[in-house]
């Protein structure tokens, strides 16, 4: 579970903007007390309302809302990004903490000649409006961040956004990156690697121990407090076209196959119904979403061809992928992966965290 604090960041910014949280909101099954408060959820429950989030503000607003962040609005893992020495340490840590802060996305830095790069992706599939918004925030924030750090304007060289030219452009203009480009195989914002090197004159040494600490207490209570069934979910989606084997699962978790088979036992599951779990959620919303071809979402899902994923799907739900494909529209208002065809694993409600 998660505390939601990029969305309530987000939502905060949208009040700031004369709109309503609330009416944001409304038939989400959330409120603004909830996420104000930092209620928990997992993280498919928060991309989710990012798609509220999405649908119900103007179609410029994530990367209005992006461009006008400041450092310290994003609470504690603000503050210590603050007391980093220079920007690299800071995007570093901005990269590993925000993990702690329900974003949808992870990003990675890469430093490569002259140039350095931020990579921006998914952690789990989110239906193209949701997940454009949070790219679109996420990737308009870097430059304004960048010179509340170090006071001084970033040197942009370039933008990638995985996804087609939108309509309306207006508010790239923003950016001040001279070379904006639509439908690459990644979202990447790239600059000068020199400002990774620029001081960031707010760095104190003892408030960026203090924050560390509570930042690592608190994503060890994240971590330790999860099932390990979520745990084991989290490096599936992290192993997209190649699933580990039981073995290797273990391994990853410091036990043998025999102990990661016996606690998993004790929560109801085997490892095997724990990846057909996972690819049944997973290709559900992949095929809803409509975004990728079967071959993508068979490798992403660990089948070994189409074949075999189409033979797992027909196994899971009694039908073709096309014939679910066909009858999907007719139930488009219910978002619930186990409304398709024959019942799921009878294991508990799928969650992640």
């Amino acid at each position: 579970m998660f505390k939601p604090s990029k969305l309530r960041t987000y939502l905060m910014l949208a009040q700031d903007a004369g709109l309503c949280a609330d009416t944001i909101l409304e038939g989400s099954g959330a409120s603004w007390a909830d996420i104000e408060s930092l209620r928990p959820f997992d993280l498919p429950e928060i991309a989710r309302l990012f798609e509220y989030l999405a649908d119900r503000t103007p179609q410029d607003f994530a990367i209005r809302s992006g461009y006008s962040s400041k450092v310290r609005n994003y609470g504690i893992v603000g503050f210590a990004t603050m007391g980093m020495p220079t920007l690299r340490d800071a995007l570093l840590h901005w990269s590993r903490y925000c993990l702690i802060a329900g974003d949808p996305l992870i990003t990675r830095i890469v430093e490569n000649g002259d140039e350095w790069q931020m990579i921006f992706e998914t952690r789990l599939p989110m239906p193209l409006r949701a997940r454009r918004y949070c790219i679109e925030a996420a990737v308009a924030a870097v430059e304004p961040v960048i010179e509340d750090l170090t006071n001084e304007p970033a040197n942009s060289l370039r933008i990638d956004f995985a996804f087609p030219r939108p309509a309306a452009t207006e508010a790239y203009t923003l950016f001040r990156a001279p070379d904006i480009r639509f439908s690459a195989s990644s979202t990447t914002y790239t600059g000068k690697r020199g400002d990774l090197d620029r001081a960031i004159p707010a760095g104190d040494q003892a408030i960026q121990s203090l924050f560390h600490k509570q930042c690592d207490l608190y994503l060890s209570e994240l971590t330790h407090s999860r099932s390990l069934a979520e745990r084991l979910e989290d490096l599936l989606r992290e192993a997209a076209g190649n699933l580990p084997s039981l073995g290797e699962m273990a391994a990853a978790f410091g036990m043998s196959k025999r102990s990661l088979q016996r606690e998993l036992a004790g929560e109801g599951l085997t490892y095997q119904q724990l990846v057909r779990r996972f690819r049944q959620y997973h290709a559900f919303k992949l095929l809803e979403e409509n975004s990728a071809n079967l071959k993508t979402i068979a490798f992403t899902l660990g089948f070994e061809d189409v074949g075999s994923f189409r033979r797992a799907f027909h196994e899971w739900t009694g039908q073709s992928i096309g014939e679910w494909q066909a009858s999907l529209s007719a139930d488009r208002p219910v978002r619930n992966p186990n409304r398709y065809g024959r019942p799921l694993l009878d294991t508990g409600s799928y969650t992640q965290a």
